[in-house]
């Protein structure tokens, strides 16, 4: 009965959700004057992130963001290179201070914030999902995986030893599958979970406890039909629950494969056809697909996206096929996971266009034109003056500038924090003849060029990528350097970098 009305009003709520406001006050020491954002995750499986406000941090460290949401949205803040993951509902009103993980600033400068709430509400989903991690990490830890009392229990020793708030994310990609935990174990842990959060009436953090929950069943000891049983037959499909993604993406880890391997011939001849229904069709020999033509497809298209480099199926298949879900499908939230599946298969991919109107400054502060620049072989070298890796390998580059001039167009674009910033670490590069750009919005350009760390090189034909990422100075870059320059020297006329 219980369950029936939460499956009630999870239905409902997607039926009549209603766009309301939220907002966020954030503070941050350390960073006045410095830029915040608010990305949402436009889909759970693919992480894209899609910009929705920022704001700037006063002299004091601090910065409101405001918006709308629908329904429970995991989103990101961002400052500089550092994120922090939170969850975002209609009504939100968020009190939060960012601070630096402890430790070092990683070798590529990339990195987490911790994120704390201040005077939250006990029942905010922020609250309850990053406790409930907490528990269930601790049950699973291998010094509590034998007793649940003391899973229960290990959250209040870790908050007075000054622990501070988890995400799932830090989970492995394979769930909770831990051979070591027993049935009785498990049953008997869940039971005191759901009695714990007995008075937590929040729909989506119903669903979120039940699929945190469906992740401690999953594993060599659990019977595949009594946990779709259990966890996914006859229940909605649940995009905006990271927990629900994760299982069924384990659930579902291997369907492609089987499909491969048992009926391959109707795979490539469906795939090479681009007829996705009739692949997702396929898919749904498995009885756990059969009744579910949603699921299925959600399945397909998330297996396609995955195996993608693996070769079950061929990649120019796969990008039709996921360009026909992302424009016909007649679920829209499969529409907008095809889409950027695509988008971040082909993003900077060789062979495409670098993305057009990037938004880049002179050393002197006008505007740069780098389609100006991108003629011939060209070097793209990303760095900053914060990152620790980035010194050695562009010193390495001025060293294969020097080694072959001409032969390359080589610009090096830095995503400091301000032009002074810029030119500061610019300048500690003695007696170099490279073009020197700086981003004037770096968050903006990490985005349109899916860089995830740095230092990054991009090797191009004119505007087209040859080599994405290209390798290091350090790691063989110097192969290539020379391979344009023999070009050069023979007047080829011929793309180089083409094989």
């Amino acid at each position: 009965m219980i369950r029936s009305l939460v499956t009630c009003l999870l239905i409902c709520a997607s039926v009549w959700s209603i766009a309301a406001p939220f907002t966020i006050h954030v503070s941050s020491s350390g960073h006045d004057d410095d830029v915040v954002s608010l990305y949402r995750y436009d889909d759970l499986f693919t992480l894209r992130g899609v910009l929705l406000t920022r704001g700037l941090l006063n002299s004091e460290g601090m910065a409101t963001l405001e918006g709308e949401v629908e329904q429970v949205t995991k989103m990101y803040l961002r400052i500089g290179e550092r994120t922090a993951d939170l969850y975002v509902a209609p009504g939100s009103d968020l009190n939060v201070v960012l601070t630096p993980m402890p430790g070092a600033l990683s070798l590529n400068g990339t990195s987490r914030m911790v994120i704390t709430f201040t005077g939250m509400d006990p029942m905010d989903v922020n609250a309850l999902s990053s406790d409930l991690n907490e528990r269930i990490d601790a049950f699973i830890s291998e010094d509590l995986a034998t007793d649940e009392t003391a899973g229960m229990q290990a959250l209040d020793i870790k908050r007075k030893d000054g622990g501070t708030l988890e995400d799932s994310t830090k989970r492995p990609p394979t769930l909770f599958v831990t051979p070591l935990l027993s049935a009785n174990k498990v049953d008997s842990f869940t039971t005191k979970l759901r009695r714990f959060y007995a008075e937590a009436k929040d729909p989506w953090f119903a669903h979120y406890l039940n699929y945190s929950i469906a992740g401690l069943y999953a594993g060599p000891r659990t019977k595949e039909s009594d946990l779709f049983k259990k966890f996914l037959e006859g229940k909605p499909v649940l995009y905006n629950d990271p927990e629900y993604v994760r299982f069924i993406r384990n659930f579902f880890s291997d369907q492609l494969d089987q499909l491969a391997r048992t009926r391959g011939d109707s795979l490539t001849m469906f795939a090479s056809t681009g007829n996705a229904e009739e692949l997702r069709k396929l898919f749904q020999h498995n009885d756990f697909l059969r009744t579910s033509d949603q699921l299925a497809e959600l399945v397909m298209i998330d297996q396609l996206y995955r195996k993608y480099a693996i070769g079950l199926v061929d990649q120019n298949a796969t990008e039709r096929l996921l360009a026909k879900v992302g424009s016909n499908s007649k679920w829209p939230e499969h529409r907008t996971i095809a889409s950027n599946m695509l988008w971040d298969l082909l993003a900077m991919r060789p062979g495409s266009v670098l993305s057009q109107g990037l938004r880049l400054e002179t050393p002197s502060g006008t505007t740069a034109d780098l389609e100006s620049l991108l003629v011939g072989p060209v070097c793209i070298a990303l760095t900053a003056g914060w990152c620790t890796a980035c010194g050695p390998e562009i010193a390495g580059l001025i060293k294969l500038d020097n080694e072959y001039p001409g032969a390359i167009t080589v610009v090096v674009i830095g995503l400091d924090k301000s032009l002074d910033e810029f030119n500061v670490a610019r300048k500690t590069y003695k007696d170099n003849k490279l073009t020197w750009i700086h981003a004037a919005a770096e968050q903006e350009l990490r985005e349109q060029l899916r860089v995830r760390s740095l230092p990054m090189f991009y090797l191009l034909n004119g505007n087209e990528l040859a080599r994405s990422p290209a390798p290091l100075p350090s790691e063989g870059l110097g192969a290539l350097f020379h391979q344009a320059k023999v070009a050069a020297d023979q007047k080829v006329r011929v793309k180089v970098w083409d094989d």
